[in-house]
């Protein structure tokens, strides 16, 4: 088992519930635009930055496939029903950070949004001041899927990739963790896990509370001796 030193967790998703504004943000804008997008494609570049997003609608859609123009339109919509809706946490944050504080675990947030943006959705969620190390998406030259982001919240952190576990809810996040050396635990959110995940990952969890079991025996002990 490896010794574990750190949590770095994905913010859309894993600890805002904002995934699901995203999809249908995704299809409202590329139907305004008169571009196709099906379900399954508004779905799989989730955490996906515009390097293997634009690709991948391209090869699709073709190369009339406007994905900027798309993407700023969702951001948009994004924005305007946050303005009006709000946010929501995930359940369970309070309980998992205070968890980490007691076992002596260091934790950071490592997202595709932009760090201002970041700050700004965990403040409408209740979450301000609780996560004083985010990496954002503006940080990096490549985001996820690809491990850079992973490899500097580690950094941040001041520890190794191969001591921390990356709290994700997507594939492209997934990948980008397991690229960077970290250890993975999979959140679910809008898709069930994949087919050989139980074998690749350091667990799955329905929901934060259970990252916290999960984290229980390689971490616990430590808490118990800070608290002796």
């Amino acid at each position: 088992m490896k010794k574990i030193r750190g949590l770095i967790f994905d913010m859309d998703g894993t600890l805002l519930d904002t995934e699901k504004i995203y999809f249908q943000c995704w299809l409202q804008s590329a139907k305004e635009l008169g571009f196709p997008m099906s379900e399954e494609a508004a779905l799989h570049v989730r955490s996906c930055c515009a390097a293997h997003a634009e690709p991948y609608f391209r090869q699709l859609y073709g190369t009339d496939f406007d994905y900027y123009k798309v993407r700023d339109r969702r951001r948009e919509l994004v924005s305007q029903y946050i303005a009006a809706h709000g946010v929501e946490q995930k359940p369970g944050i309070a309980a998992l950070l205070e968890f980490c504080k007691q076992a002596g675990l260091a934790y950071a947030v490592a997202t595709a949004t932009s760090q201002e943006l970041a700050r700004e959705r965990l403040a409408l969620a209740g979450l301000d001041g609780m996560f004083p190390d985010i990496v954002g998406g503006d940080q990096v030259k490549h985001g996820k899927p690809d491990p850079d982001i992973y490899v500097i919240a580690a950094k941040t952190l001041g520890i190794p990739p191969e001591e921390c576990v990356a709290v994700e809810d997507s594939p492209n996040g997934i990948t980008a963790g397991l690229g960077a050396g970290c250890s993975v635990i999979l959140v679910p959110d809008l898709t069930p896990p994949e087919p050989g995940d139980r074998e690749r990952l350091f667990g799955i969890a329905e929901n934060l509370e259970e990252v916290t079991e999960l984290l229980k025996p390689v971490c616990h002990r430590r808490g118990e001796d800070k608290n002796a």
